[in-house]
């Protein structure tokens, strides 16, 4: 399936289907913490346009995943934020392809050396993902959930 995947910059027309991906509240709060369940379109346009470089996946005609950079620092690092699949796609390797993309667009535009990310202490399917991939933690930080209960943000990074 990875060999059919391909990526381009996000289109207004591929809003309403990513709206569809996050399934319940916490899967909206993994993604973009920020944001109101359920995931609107204004929501994601808003996210858009705060941020870098939103990049879906394809298959064929079909967006499958999304993520973009929520932070920059030419020739260090860039931040990944944003990721998410379509639960129809899940378990298929599109995730590790997003973050190879995401990479991938750091190296090439901004000459960085260094990739991060965060991820819920409770994301577990990000924490394996990202730990597979090579990311190491490096901080926690406290957040409140949607609950008003602690929650942890662990930061972690790769050298690319």
């Amino acid at each position: 399936m990875i060999d059919e995947l391909k990526t381009r910059p996000v289109e207004k027309r591929d809003f309403e289907q990513i709206c569809q991906f996050p399934q319940n509240a916490e899967e909206l709060f993994f993604m973009f913490p920020k944001a109101e369940y359920p995931f609107t379109i204004n929501q994601l346009e808003t996210a858009v346009g705060n941020r870098f470089d939103s990049t879906v996946a394809l298959q064929g005609e079909e967006v499958v995943g999304f993520a973009n950079f929520y932070e920059i620092k030419e020739n260090h690092h860039c931040s990944i934020g944003n990721v998410i699949v379509n639960p129809k796609f899940r378990k298929k390797g599109i995730g590790e392809f997003l973050i190879k993309t995401m990479e991938s667009i750091g190296i090439e535009k901004y000459k960085v050396s260094e990739m991060h990310l965060s991820c819920f202490n409770s994301n577990t399917n990000g924490i394996l993902l990202y730990s597979k991939l090579g990311y190491k933690p490096y901080a926690v930080e406290k957040w409140i959930d949607k609950g008003n209960k602690p929650i942890a943000l662990i930061e972690l990074k790769r050298k690319v």
